[in-house]
């Protein structure tokens, strides 16, 4: 080929290629705004906005604050707990339901009384375990802070409160005893998930207390007579993590006596549900409520189950309430409501919370909602208050323990995002009771329950919104359950 020919031919391929880089350059520019979209929409999902994330966070339209209102509102109104519900996986691939709640109660029955359930589902065994105590509960009223202390020794002593057990005007002077307690610094580090806390950290506790024998005997240890929880908002050293969580609570099983522990770290992913649109419950006769929800934390730590512990991950539910619909204008036992709740947690990253009412004296079902309505948490955090729904029992269960007819599986609709749920229990058996030989104990939880019971347990979810499939988890509270003539008509659960 001579000089001529290749020079002809270097130039086609300099123009081809000039030809190619304007095509490729044509086509970027009209495609453009659809790979605009997509990102947009992907960054949605997957990185969402996260400038809640800071305190102090004032949400638009509610008198609420946080993390102020994440504390103790004192003697201020009735009743206030504090609710975490969870849904975890172990190393081993055993999953796992537990929940966990605390409660200051001031009834005129008990004044100024506190107490704290938590129940671990087992899915594997289809087995529920449970450990409820009364104790101290100390509070921080400008953050969450929970320290609950509690004796430990299974005898009818468990039935006081812890102040009443530590105060020498109530001890026999014959025993002799004394307490020493000393605090120690739990400040710990920034969550990192991929980093599960270590025995030695789940087990640090903001408060010891020894009891002293002054007969001369040995001490015994605050690991043989009392016992710490411990909930509290993590902090740098200095200042505190916004929407950033540890909770450690034990104690021995009811079912097997087995140590039951739950050790976790929990990191906030979406902006808190202001429960109604404006955290504000009216309850009409019943009182009224404060109340708020984060519906979506990452979890990672350790669980204990029939003595064997295993480090575990998943997605944790927080519910904080408070208000004056305990013991409002009714008989002297607690609660005018009963309620069937519900926490869903979709596989599309949106949460659903809502709640059906009956009277607690008539049994009759109210046209009142406990969460104000359907309460819907978009992936973007964004939240809507669907009213027009229905919550339908498809099934019944009865716990022929306490004599109890439970609904145990439900159809939830809601017209306008053409909602349309299953929700089913993993297992049928998931009823938190107290023991028969703790009469005062069950006595206080009568306040809260009737019959000192309710179901709780964890769920799947199946179904369409807007004519697509969707799949989930949910938790469900049980406060109410039914006489057999008025759920004879339900198919019995065989699951």
């Amino acid at each position: 080929m001579d000089a001529g020919n290749m020079l002809i031919n270097k130039r086609r391929t300099t123009r081809n290629r000039i030809k190619g880089i304007l095509s490729l350059l044509i086509i970027i520019v009209m495609i453009a705004p659809s790979i605009s979209v997509h990102a947009e929409i992907s960054g949605d999902h997957e990185h969402p906005d996260m400038s809640w994330k800071n305190y102090p966070y004032h949400p638009p339209g509610t008198d609420i604050v946080f993390p102020i209102d994440e504390g103790s509102h004192d003697e201020e109104y009735k009743i206030e707990w504090w609710y975490a519900n969870f849904h975890l996986t172990g190393r081993s691939g055993h999953e796992y339901g537990t929940f966990v709640a605390f409660y200051q109660l001031n009834s005129t029955v008990f004044e100024n009384q506190e107490v704290r359930i938590f129940s671990i589902s087992d899915i594997a065994s289809e087995k529920i375990y449970s450990n409820a105590q009364i104790g101290t509960l100390t509070a921080s009223n400008d953050h969450l802070d929970l320290s609950f202390e509690y004796i430990t020794n299974n005898n009818e002593n468990t039935n006081l409160n812890c102040n009443e057990i530590v105060n020498k005007n109530s001890i026999p002077e014959n025993q002799g005893i004394t307490t020493k307690t000393e605090y120690m610094d739990t400040t710990t580090k920034p969550m990192n998930l991929n980093t599960p806390m270590s025995t030695t950290q789940s087990d640090t506790i903001q408060k010891t207390t020894t009891i002293v024998n002054n007969n001369g005997d040995d001490e015994k240890s605050a690991d043989e007579l009392l016992q710490y929880d411990h909930w509290y908002t993590k902090t740098n050293g200095q200042d505190l993590l916004p929407f950033q969580y540890t909770l450690v609570v034990g104690g021995d099983s009811q079912q097997d006596s087995k140590p039951m522990k739950l050790a976790v770290d929990m990191d906030c992913l979406k902006q808190p549900l202001i429960v109604g649109g404006d955290g504000f419950l009216d309850l009409g006769g019943y009182g009224f409520s404060f109340y708020y929800s984060l519906t979506k934390l990452a979890v990672i730590g350790s669980i204990m189950v029939h003595g064997i512990a295993e480090e575990v991950t998943g997605y944790a539910w927080i519910d904080h309430q408070w208000g004056n619909f305990f013991d409002k204008n009714q008989p002297s036992y607690g609660l005018a409501l009963t309620y069937e709740w519900f926490s869903i947690q979709l596989d599309d990253n949106r949460e659903i919370m809502v709640a059906d009412t009956w009277d607690r004296t008539t049994g009759e079902k109210n046209n009142l909602s406990f969460t104000g309505g359907m309460n819907m948490l978009d992936s973007d955090g964004s939240s809507e208050l669907l009213e027009d729904y229905t919550i339908t029992p498809q099934a019944s269960w009865n716990d022929t323990i306490d004599h109890r007819f439970y609904s145990s599986k439900w159809h939830i609709t809601e017209t306008s995002k053409s909602i349309d749920l299953i929700v089913t229990p993993v297992f049928l058996d998931q009823v938190m009771r107290v023991k028969e030989n703790y009469p005062l104990f069950q006595r206080l939880l009568e306040e809260l329950f009737p019959g000192a019971c309710f179901w709780e347990g964890i769920c799947s979810v199946s179904g369409t919104i807007n004519d697509f499939s969707i799949n989930g988890t949910a938790y469900v509270e049980l406060t109410h359950s039914y006489v057999y003539g008025d759920i004879i008509d339900l198919i019995p659960s065989e699951r």
